[in-house]
């Protein structure tokens, strides 16, 4: 799945700390059905103590914590996984200011439905009904030390010691009798430890370190920032706030002194020149491709090798697909044989608006390139290009003048992502010389 030593990817997800935008996204990187199901494992750490707190860790629990590993390829949950993870596993979290993300923590339980906690333990449950009751300062003052010790205390702290220690976290009152091993764990445990406030440079150092294409901007996801009403309440909270991070505060801290002596330079440095000259053969000797009508053909079901793209949808389904955006340029590395006249190819489901047709033009690695837009049996369009390249892979750029949200499009669907084109398979087919070796049947 990855061109260097690292064959898993093992993101320590922690709340509010911009990780379901990371996951759709770490999902692409593998095969559909090697991605992780949260419905593998039981709810962690929710901070219950009837449930949580004097659980031991059963065999069953241990083997199970292991095979997940075994069962996907990226692995992204709240679950302190650390201690389990396998050699040649990259691990890495993202962290966030303390204060900020406890604020957020409060806003997203503030946006849930009952439907939303059915699984969560009573106390828990009523902690989180009381969000929408109380105002944060009296929501801290209640369940900030007791109920909502593991969510309200320190969470950045507890969650990395977790890590080490498992459920002990929630026997200790006071967190700073963790930090120790909070510290222990952030500078040793972890490939990244990556910063929200720096989410773009954070993630293309994971690509450096993981030898992936460079970043690109992504689609947010649950995104919970607190509005005006809110802030009102943070001011109010200020002092109680403080007292319920100031452990994270030291631990955040290091993070960010760690951040700049290990990640920003790369995270800053690493380009597409890096990856094609590094990286980009071994990751795409790794693509399976199949037979169709005298062309190789690769699904977006397998590994997708480049940027400006969301998520799959129907993962797991044989009408699986992938949108362009939420830019307007896209990235694609498809394998090619070296030094062969071979044809380009992208199968396009559709496009967000039919006026983005007439805006599509490409590149071919970075030269401007022409194209072709064919019929083709249960698709919009059969997009076609010729090249020939001196490498074992072509960079394919995409470009439309826009991309366009439901309401944008005109269509009558909820989808808010800003979209270009839809597509399931790309690849190629060889062409035939004609007119001279350099020329193109």
């Amino acid at each position: 799945m990855l061109p260097g030593p690292y064959s898993r990817i093992y993101h320590y997800h922690l709340k509010k700390c911009g990780g379901s935008s990371l996951n759709r996204w770490l999902d692409t990187l593998t095969f559909d059905d090697r991605t992780f199901d949260p419905t593998w494992q039981t709810s962690w750490l929710l901070g219950d103590w009837q449930t949580e707190m004097n659980l031991p860790g059963s065999a069953a629990e241990m083997a199970t914590k292991r095979a997940l590993f075994h069962w996907a390829d990226v692995v992204h949950s709240h679950a302190a996984l650390r201690r389990f993870v396998p050699a040649g596993t990259l691990s890495f979290t993202i962290l966030r200011d303390p204060v900020d993300r406890l604020a957020s923590q409060i806003t997203d339980f503030r946006r849930l439905v009952p439907a939303d906690t059915v699984a969560v333990p009573d106390s828990i449950r009523g902690m989180i009904e009381d969000t929408t009751r109380l105002p944060m300062r009296a929501l801290l003052e209640r369940y900030g030390h007791s109920e909502g010790r593991m969510q309200l205390d320190n969470y950045i702290t507890r969650s990395l010691a977790a890590g080490r220690i498992g459920r002990k976290v929630l026997r200790v009152e006071n967190a700073e009798t963790l930090l120790e091993t909070a510290l222990d764990a952030l500078e040793n445990d972890y490939d990244l430890a990556g910063l929200l406030e720096e989410f773009d440079v954070s993630r293309n150092a994971l690509c450096a370190i993981a030898g992936l294409p460079p970043a690109r901007p992504i689609a947010t996801l649950n995104v919970s920032r607190p509005d005006s009403t809110d802030t009102a309440e943070i001011v109010d909270a200020e002092d109680i706030l403080r007292d319920l991070t100031r452990v994270d505060r030291i631990v955040y801290n290091r993070a960010r002194a760690l951040f700049e002596d290990r990640h920003r330079a790369v995270g800053e440095a690493y380009g597409m020149a890096d990856f094609e000259r590094d990286h980009a053969a071994r990751l795409l000797s790794h693509l399976k491709g199949r037979h169709c009508d005298g062309a190789t053909r690769y699904s977006v079901r397998s590994p997708l090798a480049g940027a400006g793209f969301h998520g799959r949808d129907c993962a797991g389904d044989p009408v699986c697909a992938v949108w362009t955006g939420p830019e307007t340029a896209t990235t694609l590395y498809v394998p090619t044989p070296r030094d062969m006249q071979v044809s380009l190819l992208v199968w396009i489901r559709g496009y967000a608006a039919e006026r983005q047709r007439e805006q599509l033009r490409i590149r071919i690695d970075g030269r401007p390139a022409v194209h072709h837009l064919t019929p083709c049996d249960g698709y919009a369009d059969l997009l076609s290009a010729d090249v020939c390249s001196a490498n074992d892979f072509v960079r394919l750029e995409i470009e439309l003048d826009e991309t366009l949200d439901a309401m944008d499009s005109g269509c009558d669907s909820r989808d808010d992502r800003k979209r270009g084109l839809s597509f399931d398979s790309y690849g190629w087919r060889p062409l035939r010389p004609a007119g001279g070796a350099n020329g193109f049947a």
